[in-house]
């Protein structure tokens, strides 16, 4: 269970991050809804997680740009990433999202995880979060160059794209 200064810190990173708000909570409890409590029931409500689930959400948080004071802007993607076993759904949506934004199809993002795995890997689902943490980089990475525009975090990609992006096509700059 959490303690009251963590409580206020994952508030205050998911406000900043764009994942909670005026506009609801409906990202906010499907992103809780992605984990599970020790008793296989569904996380309703922050002080359910545990440790490691809150790192987790953290680690998104920081990948729409929010940055922990005093900490590195990647600190907590690199704590989810050492951790091992499977990539978080974030980061599997995240991955999802920038194929998308590429206009990639399924073998073709499957084609990419292969060569950033050596073979070890060829869906998202089976990705661990080191793994994931780097294909996110390398998709951002591309999408900057098919832009031309500099992205830091997923925030700054999904408001330059916005409504012209539901297509899953990266919009021309000129």
């Amino acid at each position: 269970m959490l303690n009251n200064r963590q409580i206020m810190m994952l508030q205050t990173a998911l406000r900043k991050a764009g994942l909670r708000g005026k506009g609801g909570d409906g990202r906010y409890r499907m992103l809780l809804g992605q984990y599970k409590q020790s008793n296989g029931q569904p996380v309703t409500s922050c002080k359910q997680l545990n440790h490691y689930q809150f790192e987790d959400i953290l680690a998104i948080c920081e990948s729409y740009g929010w940055q922990c004071p005093g900490k590195e802007a990647d600190h907590f993607r690199k704590l989810a990433a050492a951790r091992g076993n499977v990539a978080s759904f974030g980061q599997q949506k995240a991955i999802e999202h920038l194929a998308g934004d590429l206009g990639w199809e399924e073998f073709q993002l499957a084609g990419m995880i292969k060569r950033m795995t050596n073979g070890k890997a060829t869906s998202v689902a089976v990705l661990t979060p080191r793994q994931a943490y780097h294909t996110i980089e390398a998709l951002k990475n591309m999408v900057s160059t098919k832009t031309g525009n500099k992205y830091n975090s997923l925030n700054e990609i999904r408001d330059d794209f916005g409504k012209e992006a539901t297509d899953g096509q990266v919009k021309q700059t000129s």
